[in-house]
């Protein structure tokens, strides 16, 4: 499920199997995101393989490991509304700023809306409530969004320097917070969305995603998203609602990786109230920013 021999590349597909594309034109198609998580610092996460051309960019996808709390909530639990020891949330947190060398570590009490938090102040809060997206072109401030199935959706603007987190939970498909995010960018910043790269976290896969109700719950546009009986691809319907705001196909990255299967995340549909969040982060580098490429940046 890895790289292959021959410099091709196994994809899993989200409706089974796999696919394969040679690495000399996987760019025109579809770029894989690595599967195996990079270990630094006792903390294992993963990253999109397309943000790794950009030396001023840091980012990450944290599993649930590596940190402090225990029990339902171990271990690198990010949330404190979710009934951890604080104390634990505050050490995870910590541990996390300091891999980034962050200044500041941003994140905001989500409420699956499409508000989105524009930070323009180099000196801004830690946390910030009502909003599910946040923006900025400041370094050293790395954007937080917590998650246990919702999907977070990392945007960067190489050259206008513009980076965005979003929270995106099917209600938040449902108001379209991705197209909104965008068009802040552009309003706020100049953003072109032909220039702007995505890429969608593990969360919730096809294979999982049954809404027995969606006739209520769901828009008609959606519906031709269902894979069989009430499943939805809502890694399909992002794809679609960043391309409909303008972001090239073959700019898009998409973990394919699903929370409720995959162990190493915390997952609200397998386990219930009782679980923790991981996070999603990306960040401009400072100047004083260690200045690495590649893999895992």
């Amino acid at each position: 499920m890895q790289w292959a021999v021959n410099s091709a590349v196994r994809v899993p597909s989200s409706h089974g199997g796999s696919r394969w594309f040679e690495s000399s034109t996987a760019h025109h198609f579809f770029i894989p995101f690595w599967y195996m998580p990079f270990i630094r610092g006792n903390l294992p996460f993963f990253a999109f393989s397309n943000f790794s051309q950009f030396p001023f960019l840091k980012h990450a996808i944290f599993t649930r490991e590596g940190g402090y709390s225990q029990e339902a909530y171990a271990s690198l639990n990010l949330s404190y509304t979710v009934g951890d020891i604080a104390e634990n949330v505050s050490k995870n947190l910590e541990k996390v700023k300091n891999y980034f060398k962050a200044r500041w570590l941003v994140w905001t009490h989500q409420v699956h809306d499409k508000k989105v938090l524009v930070i323009k102040n180099e000196r801004p809060t830690s946390s910030y409530t009502g909003f599910d997206a946040l923006v900025t072109n400041q370094p050293s401030i790395a954007l937080l969004v917590k998650l246990a199935d919702c999907q977070g959706i990392l945007l960067c603007d190489p050259k206008k320097k513009v980076i965005a987190a979003i929270h995106c939970g099917w209600r938040g498909n449902v108001v379209n917070v991705i197209g909104e995010t965008v068009k802040t960018m552009q309003r706020e910043f100049g953003s072109e969305p032909k220039n702007i790269w995505a890429g969608i976290s593990p969360s919730l896969g096809p294979c999982c995603a049954e809404f027995r109700d969606y006739q209520t719950l769901l828009p008609k546009t959606f519906w031709r998203y269902k894979t069989k009986n009430s499943y939805f691809d809502w890694w399909a319907i992002s794809c679609m609602q960043l391309q409909e705001a303008g972001i090239p196909e073959h700019q898009i990255e998409v973990a394919r990786i699903c929370t409720v299967c995959d162990k190493r995340f915390f997952s609200y549909r397998r386990d219930g109230k009782k679980t923790g969040r991981f996070g999603a982060i990306i960040m401009l580098k400072g100047d004083e920013g260690d200045s690495r490429n590649g893999e895992g940046n």
